[in-house]
């Protein structure tokens, strides 16, 4: 009576698959090969600018972007290469606020990628990939 009821368990699902519409299945794989292509491509420029950053002493940026911003203060979210790693800097500055370090983050590239994936920034991974240009 059990395999019965795996049996019947196995059915039901092969026919909820099968309401989904081939269409539909099709996006959703295609979303994923997309993210996995960019992410793929992500992780390379950053190995090769790395490399660079290590060879020159010179961090990259790869964004900046502006939390909040007030009449005379902002606050950042900068990350850039710095050697092997990838740093995330929250930083504000500006009129009466002293200029502070909120938060510092360190990534390896591997990390990184997989926290920019992970999360669904892909606004920032377009970001990275275009300063890596």
């Amino acid at each position: 009576m059990a395999s019965h009821n795996n049996h019947h368990k196995n059915v039901d699902k092969k026919r909820f698959y099968s309401l989904i519409s081939p269409h539909v299945q099709e996006e959703g794989q295609d979303n994923v090969i997309i993210e996995d292509w960019l992410a793929e491509r992500l992780a390379d420029k950053l190995r090769k600018a790395s490399m660079v950053v290590q060879q020159t002493h010179i961090p990259h940026l790869l964004y900046r972007n502006t939390i909040e911003e007030s009449k005379d203060a902002l606050q950042e979210e900068v990350g850039m290469i710095s050697g092997k790693h990838i740093v995330i800097m929250i930083y504000s500055y500006g009129g009466f606020v002293p200029s502070t370090f909120q938060k510092i983050e360190v990534y390896t590239s591997d990390k990184f990628t997989n926290w920019i994936v992970k999360n669904g920034k892909k606004d920032l991974l377009l970001q990275c990939l275009e300063s890596l240009e």
